[in-house]
């Protein structure tokens, strides 16, 4: 089979470039040197996204606007050697302020090259695609060198010269050198690929769906004519975009929890007030984390739990958690430290305005034409009484 041409394939591929609150805020939402996008392209983006969200996510969550999406704009391309000839950018805002830059790149068909596409996707490379691309999203003046805090290509490939089974025959080796964006020239041994192949996700009878930690693949085999002549001139079709939601919230929930853990780095500092404000953010910004991805799905479930696993959210959750059991203990015994405070000087206070009525009312007795005295008398005693009364809860209050 090895000496078979490489077969034809219609190559999308779509960037996921995920970003922190604060290096969001950094960039901002402007990209300079990019065009408009057409208004039929974008509202059909826009209308087949927010369609399945709602189908996937529900109502509440979009009332809830956690997601805000908007069509930055198209970024042309040298296009040179199959390459796409322009980018279609697009932004996700989470509630938190972690963003996802939603990079869609449609390839003219062309033989099998993952190393070529591999290439495409090495953000190492200075002339890699993906690598020109982000450094175009970075505002003027910033670091070329910088880095987002997460990149995951989907590369979705469509395949018309026969079925799934003959393609990956054919290319099996080529599919996982493609999934972990390897570009050596050394092969996997055989059964690691099977193994990776068998990681397949997919429910339907032409489709092939794999996740690993660089990565996620969606293939689909047309033979003949395509079975949805609507579904043929779209850049995705439309039984990927689960997939790339499930994604685009996992990049999320990385930089949110990524953001989190980078705060509790920097110490538990502030005010009661920031502090608890800090808990509540917490809470708020692992809301995806615990289900909102519509977990009951078998298809998002399993690609869900993969990615969590794979790409370090779990690890991430367990470290906020811990923090966060920290913080709570800090908040505690903030709030002890304060109410003991308060009775101190309620304490002191009362005790010693008590001694000052019964002072007064003894001074009284003797100097009944002489009120400065009586004065004199009730202010030393009250005086008297705060300070021993303070050095005594004072000194019973050392550990």
């Amino acid at each position: 089979m090895e000496s078979l041409a490489p077969a034809t394939l219609w190559p999308t591929f779509v960037l996921l470039f995920a970003v922190t609150p604060d290096a969001a805020a950094g960039r901002g939402g402007t990209v300079t040197g990019v065009q408009p996008i057409p208004d039929e392209v974008a509202t059909a983006h826009r209308d087949r996204i927010e369609g399945l969200q709602q189908r996937l996510l529900g109502e509440p969550y979009l009332q809830a606007r956690r997601l805000v999406r908007t069509s930055v704009g198209r970024l042309p391309l040298p296009g040179g050697d199959f390459e796409p000839a322009f980018a279609d950018v697009h932004r996700v805002v989470h509630k938190s302020g972690a963003a996802v830059w939603e990079v869609w790149l449609a390839a003219p068909s062309q033989p099998m090259d993952a190393v070529r596409w591999a290439g495409w996707l090495d953000m190492e490379a200075a002339d890699g695609l993906a690598r020109r691309i982000w450094d175009r999203l970075a505002p003027s003046g910033a670091k070329a060198a910088s880095t987002p805090e997460m990149m995951l290509p989907l590369a979705v490939l469509r395949y018309r010269e026969g079925g799934l089974d003959h393609l990956i025959e054919r290319h099996a080796h080529d599919l996982v050198k493609l999934l972990h964006r390897d570009t050596s020239p050394e092969r996997f041994k055989a059964r690691f690929v099977q193994n990776e192949l068998e990681g397949d996700f997919c429910r339907r009878e032409q489709g092939l769906s794999l996740l690993a930690r660089n990565g996620a693949l969606d293939v689909h085999a047309q033979p003949g004519p395509s079975p949805d002549a609507d579904d043929a001139d779209l850049p995705l079709p439309r039984s990927t975009l689960p997939l790339l939601v499930t994604l685009e919230l996992l990049c999320l929930e990385r930089a949110v929890l990524r953001s989190f853990l980078d705060r509790f780095t920097r110490g538990v500092y502030g005010t009661m007030d920031d502090l608890v404000q800090l808990r509540r953010d917490i809470f708020d910004g692992l809301e995806e984390y615990y289900g909102t991805l519509a977990k009951t799905h078998g298809y998002t479930a399993e690609a869900t739990v993969r990615g969590e696993a794979l790409f370090g959210i779990d690890d991430l959750f367990e470290s906020v958690v811990d923090r966060l059991e920290a913080l709570t203990f800090e908040i505690t015994t903030r709030s002890q430290q304060s109410v003991s405070r308060l009775g101190f000087w309620l304490t002191t206070s009362f005790g010693a305005i008590e001694t000052g009525f019964v002072a007064a009312s003894i001074a009284t007795w003797y100097y009944s034409s002489n009120l400065g005295a009586v004065l004199g008398w009730t202010i030393g005693v009250t005086l008297a009484t705060a300070l021993v009364i303070s050095s005594l809860l004072r000194w019973r209050l050392k550990p």
